[in-house]
């Protein structure tokens, strides 16, 4: 933050950021009950998260671009304004088909702003604290995710469409915020002037972090296999409903905060990106074998302590270390960083609501085989990469 003197307007991003994770979080404990009152089966609300995520993983790569060209103040813009709208519209909705096209809309849009801010912050940040403002962004994130699922479990009481609704609306203030105090932080000399295209997923393969891309790949079919299956699972299981899987949710962000804020910064400073994501995938995992284990609610709310440490850990140290080791095209690299997470996601609900359909437990099985491919992936790729010398340059 030093490096620029942005950091008043660092703090103003990480306050959007807090609003993006609370409005997207507030819907995360009514989304399940939502479609399930327009007759949804698991596989279905997989689906329904399914081609948001595929929508991410189509543009997010694109907005990324697109941010290096015109700047990222009117992308964040785009991105925001795109949430605002779509979460409105869903609230509305009347019939089961009509979310399918309000969501596609919505992850064509709303997937403009989490690369872009990480961009931003590469523009404002020196090398050093990189890593930490990182971990701001995904606590400023998990900040939000601490009020978001209390507040939608609150709200659902009212209406299962009203979360919906206010959650457009704090984003429709948070764009306002962005429009009138957000400053621009690439310069106009430093942008890159080229044709906008998506950058395409296989320069991921072919580059020197093709085994960070990967590790976020898997990392995320885990991470939204959690997302897509927790709620049916439990109610399931154990009866649970919106408000108490709001309570959980909460204490994940609790979690995420306290790792990303506190934690994150200080290891990848004394471990590196790969050991702390390592760690991170470890936890994750952990947490998908106890959450087989559920019971009640407090014993939910620990796992769900345990998955977020995990998930806290991961994200930031990927993105750190594919940032630090980028020069001048942070929004292509996050973008296609972005691309990959969100194909993961894109993969996780489908399949995890499909294991659902065929046993209580085998989503989580899943999401425990997987967990464990992307610690391989890590591990072995990263001696690999050491033994042979790659460049840490795209």
């Amino acid at each position: 933050m030093e490096k620029t003197g942005l950091g008043k307007h660092l703090v103003l991003l990480f306050i959007s950021i807090f609003l993006v994770g609370m409005g997207f979080s507030i819907i995360m404990p009514v989304l399940p009950y939502y479609a399930e009152s327009m007759g949804a089966n698991a596989f279905q609300l997989g689906m329904l998260i399914t081609v948001y995520a595929i929508c991410q993983f189509i543009f997010a790569p694109i907005w990324g671009a697109y941010s290096d060209r015109m700047g990222r103040k009117p992308v964040l813009l785009i991105g925001v304004l795109g949430f605002a709208v779509t979460f409105i519209l869903f609230g509305y909705a009347t019939q089961l088909w009509m979310l399918y096209p309000i969501r596609i809309a919505g992850g064509i849009l709303s997937c403009a702003t989490m690369p872009t801010a990480m961009a931003y912050v590469g523009d404002s940040t020196s090398l050093e604290k990189r890593g930490q403002a990182m971990g701001l962004v995904g606590a400023a994130m998990g900040m939000g995710m601490i009020f978001g699922p209390a507040v939608g479990g609150l709200l659902s009481t009212i209406s299962l469409s009203f979360p919906f609704v206010f959650a457009g609306l704090l984003a429709l203030a948070n764009a306002v915020s962005l429009w009138l105090w957000m400053p621009e932080s690439l310069a106009v000399e430093q942008r890159v002037v080229r044709k906008i295209e998506r950058a395409s997923l296989l320069e991921g393969i072919h580059s020197p972090f093709v085994v960070l891309f990967v590790v976020i790949l898997f990392a995320s079919i885990g991470e939204s296999i959690h997302h897509g299956t927790f709620a049916l699972f439990t109610e399931a299981k154990l009866s649970f409903t919106a408000r108490d899987i709001g309570w959980a949710f909460t204490a994940a962000g609790v979690g995420s905060v306290l790792v990303q804020g506190l934690l994150v910064g200080r290891m990848i400073n004394h471990w590196g990106e790969e050991k702390t994501a390592s760690t991170g995938i470890i936890l994750m995992g952990l947490s998908f074998v106890l959450f087989t284990f559920t019971f009640n609610i407090p014993s939910s709310i620990a796992f769900m302590v345990v998955f977020s440490a995990g998930v806290g850990l991961i994200r930031p140290s990927i993105s750190a270390a594919v940032s630090k080791r980028t020069q001048g095209t942070q929004g292509s690299a996050m973008g296609i960083l972005q691309g990959y997470d969100s194909l993961g996601r894109s993969i996780g609900p489908a399949l995890g609501g499909f294991m659902l359909d065929q046993g209580l437990k085998l989503g989580y099985y899943t999401a425990i085989v997987v967990s464990f491919i992307a610690l391989a992936v890590l591990l072995i790729g990263t001696r690999l990469v050491e033994k042979r010398n790659l460049p840490a340059e795209t």
